[in-house]
């Protein structure tokens, strides 16, 4: 992370962030007392062991789960104080989302795919399709932009996910174990592809991993365990060597 991100407001702050689940009698905090500011630009990587609070996290930066404590806010807005129209329009427009099972439609085609977050925010048929192709080149599928996702292969409907995520120029990329499911050598081109476009467009990208490829390109590294915040690394102060990572 270059040190401008710190002359600019954090994109993403999150204080004393709380969340809690409770199962008759038992409470279980899957967050606790959390504060993080995530900055414009930047590349951040969530680690930690399962059950250290790093998907709840995830979904809560996402605005796909609200905090029982605490506030987390996205470009100065309280999450917590946003309406349920106004949450929809917010991962709508302003957040990206690409998640480990690529959660494409099956029955139309990589352009369709992509084209549906700009029909639902209102851009017309032609424009939306126009726009899709540009992405799907730009992910290197300006060729596969017409087959169905079940003819291509697991490396390439990630590409169509990462298109669809852009379809709105998001500030916000979040993905979500996103080479989990592909082989090594195409899981670092996913990373790598990544990277470079949070470079080009300056997206923010927020990613839940356990992919040490990912952490090369990332700016910091925060790590979780039992729902609060173990520690938080830059990328200059990680030992990172082929194979493993320290």
């Amino acid at each position: 992370m270059t040190e401008t991100h710190h002359s600019q407001s954090p994109l993403i702050q999150a204080k004393n962030l709380e969340r809690v689940y409770r199962t008759g009698e038992e409470v279980v905090y899957a967050i606790k007392d959390v504060t993080l500011d995530i900055y414009p630009g930047e590349y951040l990587s969530l680690m930690g062991p399962s059950g250290s609070g790093k998907s709840t996290f995830f979904n809560m930066v996402g605005a796909l789960d609200i905090p029982t404590d605490g506030t987390i806010s996205i470009g100065g807005r309280d999450l917590r104080k946003l309406k349920r129209p106004e949450l929809a329009y917010l991962r709508c427009v302003n957040i990206g989302y690409i998640f480990q099972n690529y959660n494409l439609i099956e029955v139309v085609s990589a352009l369709r795919n992509v084209t549906l977050p700009m029909r639902f925010r209102g851009l017309s048929e032609a424009d939306a399709r126009e726009k899709a192709a540009v992405l799907l080149e730009s992910v290197g599928l300006g060729e596969r932009m017409h087959h169905l996702p079940g003819e291509l292969s697991g490396g390439q409907q990630q590409r169509v996910a990462i298109a669809r995520a852009l379809a709105n120029d998001p500030s916000l990329l979040l993905a979500d174990e996103p080479t989990a499911n592909l082989d090594s050598k195409t899981g670092l081109q996913i990373v790598e592809l990544l990277s470079q476009l949070s470079h080009e467009r300056g997206v923010t990208v927020v990613s839940a991993t356990h992919d040490h490829n990912m952490l090369a390109v990332s700016d910091r590294v925060v790590y979780l365990r039992d729902g609060a915040v173990e520690r938080v690394v830059k990328r200059e102060d990680l030992d990172i060597q082929v194979g493993h990572i320290e």
